[in-house]
């Protein structure tokens, strides 16, 4: 049954899909599902040997101004030397397109942007798994985040643009922009309490933390080793969908997190830390107080991750959830918290 109801999904998103490519003149082009997650991604074949990625946003998560406020900041990134994927206009001129389902008036938002051939530094490391490509993807990581930092912290956003923030609010607030992770189930009490006392202890020591342009500011929020390719000697990064205003040192957390997570066991986390850190600590003098807010962010990362696992079981990883519990209450005991 579930099967099935996935199938029936997976047609109903194709048909979208082909009635999307009208807004691009691409009506007819062959099409292939390459990832369906939380977004859905068709790679798209032109009849000249161009290749596009199709997305079709999920609902709820960013209405059509956000969508069109990330494609502002990334055509910035663009035009400041960040490597990206060019997004495509419609034919109308339009950064997204607005597309129903067959037969049904469900709408989703859909974009277009450039396929890029290359390899996730995530897939250069499943090839050759050692301490020396480790801590050079890690090197890679510091790179391109310091790089995003620096053109963030000269970059001021144009009037009407709009996108979610991870500061204390949208991190540990009543509302969190994932969730009250101390209310979920499948732990105790007594557990809950503790995650309950330690998102108070964080929301005091985020509301601490300045936001000055050198610290705060527009950032990717997941650039993780899967959402950064390499093309050659380029690095290309890929997938805004999370991204937001925050401090630096949420980014650099989230690209370390992977690393720490001990139910993977993955006990090389040094490396890829020394790595990474060193990196952006050269492209960006100064920047200690931002190396210093990682583990702070690290907790928070762990901490955000249960809410997220809880509210999507299709991810089928609520066994995880009393294992992170394990690895937030050992962060924040190392944090004093």
């Amino acid at each position: 049954m579930e099967q099935a109801a996935r199938k029936a999904r997976e047609q109903a998103l194709t048909g979208l899909a082909r009635n999307a490519l009208l807004h691009w003149g691409l009506e007819g082009a062959p099409i292939a599902l390459h990832s369906q997650s939380e977004n859905t991604v068709f790679r798209v074949e032109a009849g000249d040997g161009a290749g596009f990625a199709l997305r079709i946003h999920r609902p709820g998560y960013h209405d059509l101004g956000e969508l069109e406020s990330e494609h502002v900041w990334t055509s910035d990134l663009a035009a400041m030397g960040i490597a990206v994927p060019n997004a495509i206009d419609t034919v109308d001129g339009d950064a997204y397109a607005t597309v129903a389902f067959p037969e049904s008036e469900e709408t989703r938002h859909v974009g277009l942007v450039e396929w890029i051939e290359a390899t996730r530094l995530l897939d250069v490391l499943k090839q050759r798994d050692d301490d020396a490509e480790l801590a050079r993807c890690h090197v890679e990581l510091g790179s391109i985040i310091a790089d995003f930092h620096d053109v963030t912290a000269r970059w001021t956003p144009p009037p009407g643009f709009r996108r979610h923030a991870w500061d204390a609010d949208g991190l540990v607030g009543e509302a969190p922009f994932w969730g009250r992770f101390w209310e979920i189930g499948g732990v105790s009490d007594a557990d809950r309490a503790r995650l309950l006392a330690i998102r108070n202890a964080v929301m005091a020591r985020l509301s601490e933390l300045p936001r000055v342009r050198d610290r705060y500011g527009m950032i990717h929020a997941d650039l993780n080793l899967g959402n950064v390719l390499r093309a050659g000697e380029r690095l290309v990064v890929i997938d805004f969908d999370d991204a937001g205003f925050g401090w630096f040192g949420f980014d650099l957390a989230v690209a370390l997190w992977q690393q720490m997570d001990v139910l993977h066991e993955r006990p090389r986390f040094a490396v890829a830390r020394d790595a990474l850190f060193a990196e952006y600590a050269r492209r960006r003098p100064g920047s200690d107080d931002v190396l210093e807010t990682v583990p702070l962010f690290l907790l928070m990362r762990t901490l955000m991750l249960l809410k997220w696992i809880e509210d999507r079981p299709e991810v089928d990883r609520a066994e995880a959830i009393p294992g992170f519990v394990r690895i937030a209450f050992g962060q924040a005991e190392a944090l004093e918290i």
